[in-house]
């Protein structure tokens, strides 16, 4: 009893160990994202086992990424990002049985290049562009290396096609862009041309008003010039008058003297004391007389006087009151200037804070992000062994914890540009009223002045008005554009992710019965390769038969040749014998033989071109040793 439960015990630890160390067994992924030679953030990689999606990872900011798929299944790994062609991988994990308790790692990297906007996904990149399995050979997982080199094939041209487009889009986006800008400065320059006419508008404004106090000073010289002439041609009209009438009163009273030392020279003693009182009298009236008129005269000269003075100091009052309100029109307008520029400024201040807050807040949380990864990764390794599954799952909760957090980031980022916005818009306004304020102050301002000036303030002013309508109007067309932008390009990536996922079944589907095609394919092809082996063996046997009954056949003629000469030379020889008895049996009768010409031994020879050439062996087969 004792020893069956020691046995129970020991086969429920051995399945256990046996269970752990099938569940500890997996192939690592660990890849690298990349675009144009570089890494590529966020991009979104769906694990699907099956056709289940048990997995979603994003690449971090060097592309990487790291997943473990479990053994014997089969995976579809597919990569995607908004505005990057979508990619994917098949990968079948079944290994043999003796194999099940390891861990395999296998590393690889994939290129997501750029597709213009509102593109759509081309159908020959739809195929995966690679197959990973066991291989046998190698002990270890490794991909169909001709079956991606097809795939690299196809995908060189749409790459090719997409990078054309895409440059041809980035150059319209570039030209827009230019355009926009380019508009933005017109708008600019003839903003800042209004306000320059503006000032010129006000300057010959103040011009006209100081040139009609310079006339109006220039006339006051005139009359004070005219009025002075005018006095002292009262005063020497005066003085003349007065000597005049002394004069007459002078010859009046000596006339009246002589009538008198005529008349009275009889009486002369009696009347010296009346004309002595008389003469009193008439010099006393005359002097009166005299005084009274200078002192009219001078009456007269000190009214004009003062009046003079009365109309210089108000010309020069009127002139001070105007340099006066030039002078704080100037100030006003520098001090606008300079409250426009510390405005400006403290926007570009606060924008350039907020941009430099803002990125030094997403390196923080990107330190942080990956210095947790880091500390997440280390722990996740050191405990990888006991609780692997509860690992992963940690990891996928965390990134998608992660990605929330990072769209809340960017969501509340978002809020605050587009609150920023609306403060820069409302500010803008605040800033439009008060610059009409002032330019209805100013206006009010030169219309006391002249009515000239006025008049041109009031049009420079309207067409201010006007141009600051046109800019706040562009400007909420600008903002309103925006926010359409915004919205169609959000629509456009939900379209686009819609489309992914349908491309993404699509290819699933196409991939099974491409599969299943290439399977039939494989095994039609494979059959015509043996057929084409087969036909080439019978051909080379063929030809080794044909070059055999050759060499057998040449190898006769030789021989026959050997033969035909051997007799030839055995009759030569037998000729010659004769010939030498003929010669010894008629030596001593001298007489002579006839000689044999040519043509007596040339019915021995033959024509071996001729007459000695087997059936079937030509010139050109026979090599020139076999000749004789």
């Amino acid at each position: 009893m004792r020893f069956i439960i020691l046995l129970t015990v020991s086969l429920i630890f051995a399945n256990i160990t046996y269970t752990i160390a099938q569940k500890d067994a997996f192939l690592e992924i660990n890849g690298n994202v990349l675009q144009d030679g570089k890494g590529l953030e966020g991009a979104d990689i769906k694990v699907i086992k099956g056709t289940e999606n048990v997995d979603n990872v994003l690449s971090a900011g060097s592309g990487k990424f790291i997943i473990n798929l479990d053994l014997g299944q089969n995976y579809t790994i597919i990569f995607s990002k908004a505005g990057c062609i979508t990619k994917s991988i098949i990968i079948d994990t079944n290994v043999p049985e003796e194999e099940k308790t390891k861990i395999f790692s296998f590393k690889f990297k994939t290129d997501l290049f750029k597709v213009p906007d509102g593109a759509t996904q081309p159908e020959e990149a739809n195929k995966p562009v690679a197959k990973l399995e066991y291989s046998d050979a190698y002990g270890d997982f490794d991909y169909d290396p001709e079956y991606t080199k097809t795939r690299k094939t196809e995908l060189e041209g749409v790459k090719q096609k997409m990078a054309l487009e895409v440059a041809k889009q980035e150059a319209s986006k570039k030209a827009l862009a230019d355009k926009a800008k380019q508009d933005s400065l017109a708008l600019e320059r003839s903003k800042a041309l209004a306000e320059q006419k503006q000032l010129e508008l006000a300057e010959k404004a103040k011009q006209d008003s100081i040139n009609i106090v310079k006339e109006q000073v220039r006339q006051a010289g005139i009359q004070q010039a005219a009025f002075d002439k005018a006095r002292q041609d009262s005063i020497a009209s005066a003085d003349k008058k007065a000597l005049a009438e002394q004069a007459a009163l002078l010859a009046k009273q000596k006339t009246s003297q002589d009538s008198l030392s005529k008349i009275l020279d009889k009486q002369r003693q009696d009347s010296l004391a009346s004309v002595k009182q008389q003469q009193q009298l008439l010099a006393i009236a005359a002097e009166k007389l005299k005084q009274d008129s200078i002192a009219n005269a001078r009456e007269q000269l000190r009214l004009a006087d003062v009046a003079s003075k009365a109309r210089i100091k108000a010309t020069a009052d009127s002139l001070a009151s105007e340099n006066e309100k030039q002078r704080l029109e100037k100030l006003a307008l520098d001090a606008k200037k300079k409250a426009d520029a510390d405005s400006l400024a403290k926007v570009e201040a606060k924008e350039k804070a907020d941009s430099l807050a803002a990125a030094k807040e997403k390196d923080r949380l990107d330190a942080e992000a990956k210095e947790k990864a880091r500390v997440e990764a280390v722990a996740a390794a050191k405990e990888k062994d006991r609780l692997d599954a509860e690992v992963k799952e940690k990891a996928r909760l965390e990134a998608i914890a992660a990605a929330k957090e990072k769209q809340r980031l960017e969501d509340l980022a978002k809020a605050e540009r587009e609150k920023y916005t609306a403060d820069s818009l409302a500010t803008a306004k605040e800033k439009i009223k008060q610059d009409q304020l002032a330019l209805a102050v100013r206006e009010k301002a030169i219309a006391d002045s002249t009515a000239k000036a006025k008049l041109v303030a009031i049009e420079a002013a309207k067409e201010k008005s006007r141009l600051d309508a046109i800019a706040s109007a562009a400007a909420l067309k600008a903002t309103q554009d925006s926010l359409a932008n915004a919205k169609e390009q959000s629509r456009l990536m939900e379209m686009a992710r819609i489309a992914r996922e349908k491309v993404v079944n699509d290819s699933i589907a196409s991939v099974k019965a491409k599969a299943s095609r290439d399977s039939l394919f494989a095994a039609n092809e494979k059959s015509k390769q043996e057929q084409l082996a087969k036909l080439e063996k019978d051909k080379a046997d063929k030809a080794t038969r044909d070059s055999l009954d050759q060499e057998k056949k040449i190898q006769a003629a030789k021989d026959a040749v050997a033969a035909q000469k051997l007799a030839q030379e055995v009759a030569e020889t037998k000729r010659l014998a004769e010939i030498e008895n003929q010669k010894k049996s008629l030596g001593n009768s001298q007489q002579t033989l006839p000689k044999k010409t040519n043509s007596d031994v040339s019915s021995y020879r033959f024509d071996f071109d001729k007459d000695f050439i087997p059936e079937g062996i030509k010139e050109e087969t026979i090599t020139e040793p076999n000749r004789n």
